[in-house]
């Protein structure tokens, strides 16, 4: 009974995935990650890492953001991953100016608004 249960819960699982064609949680994993790494690269004053990993969170803010829209009942989170993109963006242009002190503060903005707003809603889905 407990194999069967699993199985059945490892099916659903997958067909919630493919049919949102994103793998949430890894995803969200992803974003966590590069937030974390983008500060301490930040701190080194590494441009060429800090533009690399603001440019990936803000591919996957793009991405936090298409899901929830396509979820449908959730315009906050899809606005909030929209200001995230945003925030990303500016921390990319102010490491570019080699404007790490500012650099810093949005990409702090960035984690501790991204902390307070969907993992309080939406975590778990």
């Amino acid at each position: 009974m407990i194999k069967i249960s699993g199985i059945a819960f490892l099916l659903v699982c997958s067909v919630v995935i493919a049919e949102e064609g994103v793998d949430f949680e890894s995803l969200m994993e992803a974003v966590d990650n590069n937030s974390h790494n983008l500060q301490s690269s930040l701190v080194n004053k590494d441009a060429a890492v800090s533009i690399a990993l603001a440019k990936d969170i803000e591919n996957e803010f793009k991405i936090v953001g298409g899901f929830f829209a396509k979820r449908g009942n959730a315009p906050d989170a899809v606005e909030d991953a929209q200001k995230y993109v945003d925030l990303a963006v500016e921390v990319v242009k102010f490491v570019e100016a080699n404007d790490f002190d500012n650099a810093t503060l949005k990409s702090s903005e960035l984690t501790k608004h991204c902390e307070d707003a969907c993992h309080d809603t939406y975590k778990p889905l």
